[in-house]
């Protein structure tokens, strides 16, 4: 896929949301010269709740832990909620 990028906690979470809203691994890994593999280890630390404690990527700049908190516990709740649908 060629040189690394560094991806943010809000694009990690915009990627990750395309995939749990139906689009494939596949497209949204070409779209965003991503490889599935790391898109999947995404969605596994979302769902465990642990993505926002990777900082190995940008730092969220103006946006405090306590907002990173709050979006993933929003896109928690939908996912359950879609789950039991």
């Amino acid at each position: 896929m060629g040189k690394q990028t560094i991806r943010s906690y809000e694009d990690k979470l915009m990627i990750v949301q395309e995939i749990l809203s139906g689009k494939s691994c596949r497209s949204v890994s070409e779209k965003y010269n991503v490889r599935t593999g790391t898109i999947a280890n995404w969605k596994r630390k979302l769902m465990e709740g642990t993505l926002h404690l990777d900082r190995r990527g940008k730092k969220p700049g103006e946006v405090e832990d306590i907002e990173i908190i709050k979006k993933t516990y929003t896109l928690l709740m939908k996912i359950r909620k879609m789950q039991h649908e």
